[in-house]
């Protein structure tokens, strides 16, 4: 059969526009060829948009004047606990559990929910999210939903995970997923490049158009159909993320708002978080590369940093919210990023670069806050909320998140039962972290020897 596949307008278009594309295209087979063509068909037009992007700088924060952010309240407060445990044992809160992401920089293959990371069982970031879910469940007595968004690298693993796991003790129906997209990445001189032969490389699109896809694959009203009016989001990679957050919900509730964020002070000028600012009557998140030096630095009289509230990624949003903004033409900025990648050598084998070699364009779920005046923060002691992993070694690795949940456990053991927390190392089962009066009352006052403590 003739070999029309050359000859098609997408070939004719791209091999004169991008010719690195095609390096491979005489040994390909043809089922390779027209997936190739095929990707450029429908990526066409977003690379002409992102090489634009390529070209330009993101506006830095000199150029933008902003205040702290003062809209915000501490927690610890018993009220807000109490009403949020009403709405979740009303069914009316939700979790979105953000996983799109893979392994790479923990030197890990496969999605990073299937990550290995606590201290004594070695559960997964995965069946530490599952777990808690369940026991929040018990602890409201009643099932309560979670969506996992997971990328077009990851998704069948993902979902493969939680079926050969058994859905970490949730019924299959109390499970959700969702895929995120997908963008081109673009090398040095702003060209798309190859990740395989015959594939483009890309890249998952961020966290921001969570909430768009969420809504397009039907959950948004299925879950409106189940009555939840809160939806908690959290990242996979900070086991400490709580996905039912009593307090959170509550005071949410309680301040009639569209967006609640989940904070933490910044104490260190030079940590690298985003802090939330106020511009233009609206809140807004800048990134630690975009602030100025002189505000990095600066001091409120209380001796505190000026801009201290920072983004940690945990929010609960407003289904109706949701509703206003996910199906409209609303879109968010991207944001560009010096990443590591994918590609193909000169041979047309395969590689993982181990330094960054490519603009990644993603979307931020902080944006959605410039659609709404109505968000609130709370701030919670960073030892109970975040403790994130990112890297195989140093800051933001494994040993640091072991210490970071060992350092949780022992607060948790001695709220239940009033007394020091053992002196070996020990994990609690996610039962203590939603301890039902039936826990509370056998746990009362009484000390444990186990490295594994359960409920």
């Amino acid at each position: 059969m003739m070999n029309i596949i050359p000859h098609s307008e997408i070939y004719k278009k791209f091999i004169v526009q991008e010719p690195q594309l095609f390096r491979f295209w005489n040994i390909l087979t043809n089922e390779q060829k027209k997936e190739l063509c095929s990707q450029l068909s429908k990526n066409s037009t977003l690379l002409l948009s992102l090489q634009n992007e390529s070209r330009h700088n993101e506006p830095h924060a000199e150029e933008r004047k902003f205040e702290p952010f003062g809209e915000c309240a501490y927690s610890g407060n018993e009220e807000n606990r109490k009403l949020g445990k009403q709405l979740i044992a009303l069914g009316r809160v939700g979790c979105v559990l953000l996983a799109g992401g893979q392994g790479t920089r923990l030197q890990h293959k496969g999605p990073k929910g299937t990550f290995p990371v606590s201290l004594i069982k070695r559960k997964s970031l995965f069946q530490i999210c599952g777990e808690k879910v369940k026991a929040a469940g018990l602890q409201a007595g009643r099932p309560l939903q979670l969506a996992v968004m997971t990328s077009e690298d990851n998704d069948i693993m993902t979902r493969d995970f939680f079926h050969q796991n058994q859905f970490f003790g949730l019924s299959p129906s109390q499970v959700s997923f969702f895929v995120q997209g997908s963008l081109p990445l673009l090398d040095s001189a702003g060209k798309p490049f190859l990740q395989t032969p015959w594939q483009l490389a890309m890249g998952a699109d961020g966290n921001g158009n969570s909430l768009i896809y969420f809504a397009k694959a039907g959950l948004l009203k299925h879950w409106q159909t189940l009555g939840i009016e809160y939806m908690h989001v959290i990242l996979i990679d900070n086991p400490l993320a709580d996905p039912f957050d009593a307090e959170l919900a509550g005071y949410h509730h309680r301040q009639k708002v569209d967006i609640t964020l989940k904070c933490t002070e910044k104490v260190d000028p030079e940590e690298k978080v985003g802090v939330l600012v106020k511009q233009d009557g609206r809140c807004k998140v800048v990134e630690y590369s975009e602030m100025p030096t002189q505000e990095k630095y600066a001091l409120h009289p209380t001796g505190k940093l000026k801009h201290c509230t920072t983004n940690l990624s945990l929010f609960c949003f407003s289904l109706s919210f949701l509703d206003k903004i996910t199906w409209g033409p609303n879109q968010l900025p991207l944001h560009k990023a010096w990443k590591a990648a994918q590609y193909v050598d000169v041979d047309g084998n395969v590689c993982q670069s181990d330094k960054p070699m490519a603009w990644k364009f993603e979307t931020f779920i902080f944006d959605w806050l410039n659609y709404t005046e109505k968000v609130a923060a709370m701030i919670y002691p960073r030892s109970e909320c975040f403790a994130p992993l990112k890297n195989a070694k140093g800051n933001d690795s494994p040993e640091t998140v072991h210490h970071a949940i060992q350092e949780m456990d022992k607060i948790i053991f001695r709220e239940i039962t009033q007394l020091p927390p053992p002196n070996f190392p020990f994990e609690l089962a996610a039962d203590f972290y939603y301890p039902t009066e039936r826990l509370s009352a056998k746990w009362k006052n009484r000390q444990t020897d186990q490295n594994y403590v359960e409920s």
